[in-house]
């Protein structure tokens, strides 16, 4: 039997198939593990990064790897001298995650309207799930601690944190991208472009478009796969990413080149998940809280390059 209005009102986000029988409290592990599921699967950069998760507001992720030859000359019955023992490199990527909320307050009428009945739960459940990895994608991505827009100055997110990274003011290139690409590609240290099906330049939704247009002009059968946008953009084996969430600021725009798993989505367990009725205000409001935080990983100076390219700007007439 469908459940009335006023029973959705009471339990629309704790009746959820994905989340099971939620409480007005921080989610259990499995409930946590649909939620960041449903929030991260539909965004474009969340679900290729490294998501790391704790219990703790604050926790160190550790770091381990040879990036220096291991092997020597050996002889036969003997081990090597301790000088040319080698030790893995190790470090930590410290994670110190900031406070998030969102709440979304729907009224009685809004909801005596749906259509769904007992399926609404579950809409909203998964459509409050997908805002909230749309604006934490949004601020990992753009976060800027000067930023004047308040919730973007929370911290500074990987394209902040990159801009320190071996980078240049491409804007006198124009839209010569392959040249800024073959930049950034050069900058980058050699040992950490092995892994080139997981290497990613990532740029914004208006110079993807322009950079595939260009390719599209040539008059060959390629150029045509292009337009159609039928397959991906690479640039000398390496995969072009287009984020719709990546700032661009009149004509400039941000192009990051790394591993895509450099980047790190730090997000706190303890997210919550709650309503309340007010019936003073004729609604239910629905209420999300979590922490989460942005890090790059290997050193920035040699694993990350970025750039600031000319994302020419094309005004429409109305």
């Amino acid at each position: 039997m469908a459940l009335s209005n006023a029973e959705l009102l009471k339990k629309a986000i704790f009746t959820s198939d994905d989340l099971g029988d939620a409480t007005e409290a921080p989610l259990s592990v499995e409930q946590v593990k649909v939620f960041l599921r449903l929030a991260i699967t539909p965004q474009v950069m969340l679900p290729e990064v490294r998501n790391v998760f704790s219990k703790a507001a604050k926790w160190e992720e550790s770091k381990i790897d040879f990036s220096n030859r291991i092997m020597r000359p050996g002889t036969q019955g003997e081990r090597l001298s301790s000088a040319n023992r080698v030790k893995p490199g190790t470090d930590k990527v410290e994670i110190s995650t900031t406070l998030i909320r969102g709440e979304v307050p729907i009224s009685d009428e809004a909801l005596e309207d749906q259509v769904e009945q007992a399926g609404f739960a579950n809409t909203l459940t998964a459509m409050i799930a997908d805002a909230v990895g749309r604006d934490v994608e949004e601020l990992l991505v753009n976060g800027d601690t000067t930023s004047g827009t308040p919730y973007l100055a929370l911290f500074d997110g990987w394209i902040e944190l990159a801009t320190d990274a071996n980078g240049y003011d491409a804007t006198a290139d124009g839209q010569d991208y392959q040249e800024v690409m073959k930049t950034l590609l050069l900058s980058v240290d050699d040992k950490y472009k092995r892994d080139t099906a997981n290497m990613r330049f990532y740029v914004p939704m208006r110079l993807m478009e322009l950079y595939r247009d260009i390719l599209s002009a040539r008059g060959t059968p390629l150029g045509d796969l292009h337009l159609e946008g039928s397959r991906d953009l690479m640039y000398q084996g390496y995969k072009l990413v287009g984020v719709p969430l990546m700032a661009v600021s009149g004509n400039a725009s941000d192009i990051l080149f790394t591993h895509r798993q450099n980047l790190y989505a730090g997000w706190q367990r303890a997210i919550r998940l709650e309503s309340f009725r007010d019936p003073r205000e004729g609604g239910t409001s629905f209420c999300v809280t979590a922490r989460v935080d942005a890090k790059i990983g290997h050193t920035v100076d040699d694993a990350t390059a970025y750039a600031v390219a000319d994302a020419y700007s094309v005004d429409v007439a109305p």
